[in-house]
């Protein structure tokens, strides 16, 4: 499995990019933003990228594909799309048009029409990525575009992340969720567990 690359870009094309590794030159697919900043660092220039590979069976062949990812957390998020029931690598790809906080805060918050406006995202499309993934992506979530609904702004924490994955998966809104863990923390912040935090946000209600 090919996870990372280093090397020199020598050209931009519509939806890849190559990069020359040692003697070796790759066809690197890359989403849209990527290409875009990748087109303005400008070839010639030394770039690294973390990569996705499989093999697509096209027409009774297996075709290689690389998929390249500016960080660790973009590849992270894109493997998460993956789970989506007819979700792709290329589509999953294409659809990675917005920073990944903001789409992992359009799925936790059910915005359906910021997931409508992705390359290959219809309606139906945008509920199974709901479906699937809402109460998932804490991780991703920058709460300072969570603003509007009150919710604190700091990063999350690994406890915070978990503990919202459990009160999600219970039925808790993002948001209330999101207020609950942070009112329980702030109280008591020498809690080290999520089982812990979800326990006291239920004994406060």
């Amino acid at each position: 499995m090919i996870r990372r690359i280093r090397g020199e870009l020598v050209a931009v094309q519509e939806q890849s990019v190559l990069i020359e590794a040692g003697n070796l030159c790759y066809e690197v697919f890359v989403a849209e933003p990527v290409r875009d900043r990748l087109a303005e660092r400008g070839v010639g220039t030394q770039v690294e990228l973390h990569t996705y590979h499989y093999l697509s069976n096209d027409q009774s062949k297996l075709v290689p594909y690389l998929l390249g990812f500016e960080s660790q957390v973009q590849a992270a998020f894109f493997e998460r799309l993956l789970e989506v029931p007819r979700v792709g690598p290329l589509l999953a790809l294409r659809m990675m048009v917005l920073p990944v906080a903001t789409l992992a805060t359009a799925i936790e918050t059910q915005d359906t029409k910021t997931l409508q406006s992705l390359p290959g995202v219809g309606k139906q499309k945008a509920r199974d990525i709901i479906a699937t993934l809402q109460g998932k992506l804490g991780r991703f979530v920058d709460l300072k575009e969570l603003e509007s609904k009150a919710v604190p702004a700091h990063p999350l924490g690994d406890v915070e992340a978990d503990a919202l994955e459990i009160l999600t998966q219970l039925g808790f809104a993002t948001s209330d969720a999101l207020r609950s863990i942070s009112a329980v923390l702030a109280e008591n912040p020498e809690i080290a567990s999520a089982e812990e935090v979800v326990r006291r946000v239920f004994a406060s209600r």
